[in-house]
């Protein structure tokens, strides 16, 4: 029947559009039980309708096109040869199929995500489709870019609803970002280039997903202090583990973790600190209760003067609430940490989150989050630092507005965003202020306690169209300083399967104390 055939065709979305001739006005067309099938010739070998010249299957939201259609009206089986179908994802090519019960097998696959051509193909021997559990499987294949081979798969489970990145498992589920190629190539405080979290599939390709990551840089070379940085990364289900080393002209910095369920082992060897321990958390209505327990050693002020070490245990409680009413929403998350250590010491912190949310014609969102501590936490692990902020933000339209207060620095910081969307783009200026900042960002050294940047920009529309490229620039000032604080500009152009990405911004003049005044090229690669 052609039952197994639409659902196939239905999860692969609507088919490819080439067709000058819709199934219903072809010269020749047959009506079944589960669609239209045409022709602009048909013939008959007694039970058996052969579609040729323009074959095609239309059925709701699907049109299927082959140069031969063969339909066998005893059996329900069918048969069919160079079949091509395009989603708003992938295109797919079959040379043969065959379909018979719930069960479909094609041969000679080839599929795609490039708008035109195939620099960027997953190639297989066959293909398996269980109509029961809409399940498409691509046995014996392999991803190639520019016919050069990446990975191979004894078997890839593929979801054509799905992006490329999350079927081979790169990006997290209903990830919509683009997937970009994980090789670094760029110039901040000197030249960074290697591998960044480059995928290697499993042993044997049998899971068809990658969950191994390897990385391999050079990081600001030919500065004065250059790093060579290796690091390895794998995970599977609730088990990962990490391991990350950076070779310096001081020495070979490390940091990583394993966790395996509840138990883990984390250390960083720049900061002085190490765990091995467990923490599990506990569920119940809208409570949250999670004891844990460690050996740990911190450095709470970042030297090694103020080393610490021995074990801690205790428990967080957390309380999660929430309430909405139309438009209307107030969430409310108060929590508490009691922990003890092996000297005469005990933690106690509390604290939580309050927020209102408005959502209708506008946005609107109050929060307040407070935390306080009867004695400092010895390691990082069970420690809630002190705050009190408050903090709102309203949106409307192409206006933008958060602002936030810290009462323990008596700090404010604000932002304000105006953009213009036209149906080339968004043209875009954002003012940002902050009073009573603490942070060394003047050239000086000393203490800057008020900033006050406006940057203008523009945001083109997404690139849809093959061999097409636009520009993204951007610039500040510094109405303080009164000097051009940063500007930059990046050229983005698309070919079929790709955008490539070339930009250039520049710090002058900080805002932050993590800013450093510097230039920085990047290049970047995209997959459509």
């Amino acid at each position: 029947m052609l039952l197994p055939l639409a659902l196939l065709f239905s999860a692969l979305a609507w088919a490819s559009p080439t067709s000058p001739v819709p199934c219903a006005e072809q010269p020749y067309t047959l009506e079944t039980p589960e669609g239209l099938a045409g022709g602009g010739n048909l013939e008959f070998d007694g039970e058996v309708a052969l579609f040729s010249d323009g074959a095609c299957l239309q059925t709701k939201g699907l049109l299927l096109q082959a140069p031969s259609l063969r339909y066998d009206q005893a059996s329900g089986e069918l048969t069919a040869q160079q079949i091509e179908v395009e989603t708003p994802r992938y295109r797919f090519w079959a040379e043969e199929s065959h379909i018979k019960g719930q069960v479909l097998r094609a041969s000679g696959i080839r599929a795609t995500t490039c708008r035109c051509g195939d620099d960027l193909r997953l190639l297989s021997e066959t293909l398996y489709f269980d109509t029961q559990t809409g399940e498409v499987v691509l046995e014996d294949s392999r991803l190639e870019v520019y016919a050069f081979g990446l990975a191979r798969f004894s078997e890839l489970r593929l979801d054509p609803n799905q992006p490329l990145g999350e079927n081979l498992g790169l990006t997290p589920a209903g990830t919509e970002a683009p997937l970009a190629l994980p090789v670094r190539f760029d110039f901040d405080q000197g030249l960074n280039v290697g591998l960044s979290e480059f995928p290697l599939p499993d042993a044997g390709g049998r899971s068809g997903k990658f969950s191994t990551r390897l990385t391999l840089l050079g990081l600001r070379l030919g500065s004065p202090d250059p790093i060579l940085r290796l690091g390895l990364a794998a995970q599977e289900k609730n088990r990962r583990v990490s391991l990350q080393l950076d070779s310096k002209s001081s020495g070979v910095a490390s940091r990583g973790e394993v966790v395996d369920g509840p138990l883990f082992f984390v250390h960083d060897s720049e900061k002085g600190r190490y765990a091995f321990g467990l923490k599990q958390a506990f569920a119940l209505d809208r409570f949250t209760l999670t004891p844990y327990g460690w050996m740990a050693q911190d450095w709470p002020d970042g030297t090694p003067t103020s080393q610490t070490q021995g074990l801690a245990a205790g428990a967080e409680l957390r309380y999660n609430l929430e309430v909405q009413e139309g438009p209307f929403r107030f969430r409310l998350e108060p929590f508490g940490v009691l922990g003890f250590y092996n000297q005469p010491q005990q933690y106690l912190a509390y604290g939580g989150y309050a927020e209102g949310r408005y959502e209708g014609d506008f946005i609107l969102q109050v929060g307040y989050t407070w935390a306080i501590e009867s004695t400092p936490g010895r390691f990082w692990l069970e420690r809630r630092e002190a705050t009190q902020k408050l903090s709102g933000s309203l949106r409307y339209r192409g206006l933008g507005l958060e602002a936030e207060h810290d009462f323990l620095k008596a700090q404010t910081e604000a932002s304000l965003r105006i953009g213009l969307v036209q149906d080339y783009g968004e043209v875009w200026a954002q003012l940002h202020a902050c009073w009573n900042c603490v942070g060394k960002t003047l050239s000086n050294g000393r203490d800057d306690w008020e900033r006050r940047e406006l940057v203008v920009g523009f945001t083109p529309v997404p690139l849809s169209c093959t061999y097409d490229l636009n520009l993204t620039p951007f610039l500040g000032y510094d109405f303080l300083r009164q000097g051009v604080s940063r500007w930059g500009l990046e050229l983005r152009y698309a070919d079929c399967c790709f955008v490539w990405r070339l930009g250039y911004q520049e710090i002058r003049l900080a805002q932050h104390p993590d800013e450093v005044a510097n230039g920085k090229l990047t290049f970047g690669l995209e997959i459509r």
